[in-house]
């Protein structure tokens, strides 16, 4: 069974941005070890079923766990339940009402995109702890266009991306961090878009890569013979644009249960190919899309700013299918991994589906007012 020793290495590590070391009170210590024997219970009642290979069939445990299926078939984040069908019978007239925008749309919904690219990275970076309003991301956004040629820097990652100095002359990490994102969405739909209706493990290494460009984790990972005394700590060191080597505990839930490393390929292949498959009769795409983003954020694949990257795969999938990208107006983080937590677990998706449909529909009525 797996015990407290399976979780030294993770429970403080939390895909967050900032991880400070402190001394514990006593009753802080306590309340630590209840989260820890809780955490203990709740992973061995999803990965029961690799108890019966663990001591004598070791290869046998190394195959399941590598493929993910223990974790997948527990939390099924790639199968449509009752609840979904429900919810597309329920809602199916606003489901005609929206696609009968898309088909009268003039604008297409790349365009739309590009016409919101402040929007969507603002809101984003939101999401993420980021006080920058959507008048300073406007700025950058100007900046950019104006001083620098974002095609060259799309087609060239090695060049230097413009210093935030010369952006903004707000906190300079967070100026970083709206640049990237503002970059990646360019990307997005200027390269990406154009060349590839799919996705892969390339695509997505690339987008982490581009949003954490010049961050404090890039200036560590590339200094990390200053911080690591040993080829171990080297090892397991966070890497943008690398899967994590590292089990990571949610800062949202106890509850939720982020898959071990060696599960994160197989389940990242595993949404791909549910991200691009023939989406079925009687599902609607938004329904997908959403599913896309809940599971990408239960896999975890990055040490952290997995949020991003999901947003964006999401807005690469709607835009494939005609519509226009998820912008988060008005939600604060609470409410928006209150959805996460329901789609992940407790397999319901039908509020993550509610605020987004509500969204689509106010975005295509925006588009229909151009």
């Amino acid at each position: 069974m797996l015990n407290s020793y399976s979780l030294a290495r993770s429970f403080f590590i939390n895909g967050c941005k900032n991880i400070q070391l402190r001394l514990f009170s006593s009753s802080e210590h306590n309340i630590i070890a209840e989260r820890v024997e809780k955490r203990i219970a709740i992973l061995n009642e999803v990965y029961s079923p690799l108890m019966i290979y663990h001591k004598d069939k070791p290869h046998e445990w190394t195959t399941l766990i590598s493929s993910g299926k223990v974790w997948k078939d527990f939390f099924r984040p790639f199968e449509w339940r009752a609840k979904d069908y429900e919810f597309q019978s329920i809602y199916a007239d606003l489901f005609k009402e929206i696609d009968a925008f898309k088909a009268s749309n003039k604008v297409s919904a790349v365009d739309f995109l590009k016409s919101m690219t402040v929007s969507f990275t603002q809101q984003s970076c939101a999401l993420e702890g980021n006080t920058l309003g959507i008048i300073d991301t406007q700025k950058i956004w100007n900046s950019l266009r104006e001083k620098y040629i974002l095609e060259n820097i799309v087609q060239n990652w090695n060049m230097p991306l413009p210093e935030p100095s010369s952006l903004s002359d707000k906190e300079e990490n967070e100026v970083i961090e709206i640049r990237n994102h503002l970059i990646a969405t360019y990307y997005l739909y200027n390269a990406l878009y154009g060349t590839k209706k799919d996705i892969d493990f390339d695509d997505i290494k690339k987008i982490h890569r581009i949003l954490l460009k010049n961050t404090p984790m890039e200036n560590a990972q590339l200094n990390d013979d200053d911080f690591f005394d040993n080829r171990f700590q080297r090892e397991f060191m966070p890497r943008i644009g690398k899967f994590r080597k590292l089990d990571v505990d949610s800062r949202v839930s106890d509850y939720t249960v982020h898959p071990f490393p060696v599960e994160v390929p197989a389940l990242l292949e595993s949404l791909i190919q549910f991200r691009n498959k023939k989406v079925p009769d009687n599902i609607h795409p938004l329904m997908v899309a959403c599913r896309i983003l809940s599971a990408f954020h239960h896999i975890h694949p990055f040490i952290t700013y997995n949020g991003p990257v999901g947003r964006l795969i999401m807005a690469h999938y709607l835009i494939h299918n005609d519509y226009p990208p998820v912008i988060f107006h008005q939600i604060n983080k609470d409410e928006y991994n209150s959805t996460l937590f329901m789609s992940q677990v407790e397999m319901d998706s039908t509020s993550l589906y509610a605020l987004v449909v509500v969204n689509i529909l106010n975005n295509f009525i925006k588009i229909m007012a151009y």
